[in-house]
């Protein structure tokens, strides 16, 4: 029979083997952990620089001065003259109960239709 001894050491063999096979287990997995952090800071690092760069272009492109030479070049807007400016109370509402205007009402009225007829 097998001495109580040898069955002993036997397991405290097989013990330290699986100890000693979980270590390094264990170890390899730390490192790939290690890895993939320090790849996803590096990834971090990467967008913070890329959302600097978009903040820096974004303020370039709404800068006032550079909006206001692109809207001159591109788009043929003249500044408002007096005659085009008129009273809210000269436009006609559907709410205005017995449609009765008033004479003031309907000259600035049609005043307003032949500055948008001649616009046109």
């Amino acid at each position: 029979m097998i001495n109580t001894k040898t069955a002993i050491s036997a397991l405290w063999i097989t013990l330290t083997c699986f100890v000693c096979f979980g270590t390094f287990v264990l170890k390899n997995r730390v490192h790939e952990l290690e890895t993939e952090l320090t790849r996803l800071n590096t990834g971090i690092q990467n967008d913070v620089k890329a959302i600097h760069v978009l903040k820096a272009e974004w303020s370039h492109l709404n800068s006032p001065a550079r909006l206001r030479q692109l809207a001159e070049e591109h788009i043929s807007l003249s500044k408002a003259r007096p005659e085009q400016i008129i009273n809210l109370s000269a436009l006609p509402f559907n709410h205005e109960e017995g449609g009765v205007e008033s004479a003031s009402q309907n000259q600035d009225l049609g005043n307003y239709k032949r500055l948008v007829k001649a616009e046109r």
